[in-house]
Order: structure tokens, then sequence, then C-alpha cells
């Protein structure tokens, strides 16, 4: 909107009667004209006809993988945005660190093949579902989980809430995402990167890992502990020191996760 004011050097009318179709686009009133702006299924269910010239147009620009959005005013096409993805440069290695360890990426997307497939090849995701409305991807992370997998969403959009909410675990970004995907998430990422995501899946395998050799080096030392303590080998003051000592034990070894760091 910012950008807007410079180039055009005016305030931007105001908008009334706005409305957001999921999976669609959205709609308001701008100076008495209703202005439509979304896919060919939002022109469609408005009975709003697209040229022939210009379907040939727009289908270029589908095949490069770019999304493109047609802009209706008072039921009548008045031209359409050509949008395009940039990826960032981290994140086919991010990704690439994940498939290390073990896990599996998949890509959720309302846009169209071309642009879904453009974007998971040079991310290196190998199972795409595109054109997915908010009700589509509740499904897909349904599936998943009653497979028994567990499903950590990443997203930003109004459309990705429902999703952020049914997974196991939702990490939205707190910076350029809605409020609405912010409050479902369970982490937002306030500087919006996710270039430390890796680190974080591991570190938590570290520390489940921490967790069980913990939970079995007590339970061990109790038990052999009070079995030497039913014959009187273990004396109530050794007893005590043994099981402080394995307290302490307990804590250094947890200590070690604040310098932990997978090794490459």
């Amino acid at each position: 909107m910012s950008c807007c004011k410079q180039e055009l050097k005016k305030e931007i009318p105001a908008c009334g009667e706005f409305q957001m179709l999921p999976g669609r686009g959205v709609s308001g009133v701008v100076y008495g004209t209703t202005v439509l702006a979304g896919n060919t299924a939002m022109l469609t269910d408005d009975s709003v006809p697209i040229p022939s010239e210009v379907q040939m147009e727009t289908e270029l620009w589908l095949r490069k993988g770019c999304t493109v959005i047609y802009v209706a005013l008072d039921g009548v096409l008045a031209g359409y945005i050509v949008l395009s993805d940039t990826v960032r440069e981290e994140s086919a290695a991010m990704i690439d660190q994940l498939h290390d360890l073990g896990v599996r990426t998949v890509l959720l997307t309302g846009d169209n093949e071309n642009a879904a497939g453009a974007i998971a090849g040079e991310l290196h995701i190998g199972e795409v579902h595109a054109n997915c409305l908010p009700e589509d991807k509740l499904n897909y992370i349904g599936a998943y989980q009653e497979n028994g997998e567990a499903v950590c969403m990443i997203g930003d959009g109004i459309n990705d809430a429902p999703a952020l909410k049914k997974a196991n675990v939702g990490i939205a970004m707190g910076g350029v995402g809605s409020d609405i995907a912010v409050d479902a998430a369970d982490i937002a990422l306030v500087d919006d990167e996710m270039k430390e995501l890796p680190h974080l899946l591991a570190l938590a395998k570290r520390m489940m890992t921490t967790i069980k050799l913990n939970l079995t080096f007590s339970m061990t030392l109790n038990f052999i502990a009070i079995g030497l303590a039913i014959p009187g080998i273990l004396d109530p003051v050794i007893g005590a020191l043994v099981h402080n000592a394995g307290s302490v034990l307990v804590i250094i070894n947890s200590a070690f996760l604040l310098t932990w760091r997978k090794k490459k």
C-alpha cells in the first residue's frame, strides 16, 4: 500500500462491502463500482466471461509457473495481474537438511500445478498438492495423521489458519503472516527466518534421546540402590549420597543440550 501511494502520489480510496472468498479471491465496492480480484473459479461463479485472447495470454504465464489474478469491474473483465513466487536462497539447502533428518516434505498450495511444480522443483520437494482450498489442506493433513504420521505445518496466510490448527505443530510467520494464522499456530517466527528449523528439529530429537537416557540411568541407579539397601549393604547415608550424585549427573547430561548443534 505504501508503495502504491509513493508511485501514484494519491490516497488509496476506501473499499466498502469487502469480502474474502477462500480459494477464490476478494471483492469490494470502490466509488460505487464492484471490484473482483481472484481466479477463474471466482469469475465463473459471478458469470464474468474471459475472452479467448486473454485465456491464451494467461496460459503462457501459467506454463511458466506464475499465478494469474483476474480483475473485473461491474461484471466485466478489466485485466489480470501476474504474480511469481520468489524462493529464498537458503530454502533449498534447508529442505535438504530436513530430508537428511528423515523428514518428509510436502507442498500444499492454492497455486496452479505449474506454479506449484516450479517451486517444488527449486526446493527439491517431491510431493505436491496444488489448487488446494482450505478444506483440502485439512483433508490432506488428516489423512497423514490417520496413517500415524506427525504433521508440522508451516504457513502464513488466512487460508492456512485451519491447517495450522489441525497439524500436530503449527508454525506461522510472525512478521508477514496474517493475524489469524499467527493465532492459530503453536509457534510464531518473529523474524520470519526458517533456516534454523532443521536445527530445532534435530535438537528436539536429541532432547528426547537425552530424556530417555536420563530416565534409564535414574531408574537403573535407584533399583540397584534399593537392591543393595535391602540386605543392609547400602546404609542410609551412602544411599542419600548415591541418590544426589545421580541427580547431579542427570543435570550435567541435560546441560549439554545448551551448546549442542548437529554435526554437518
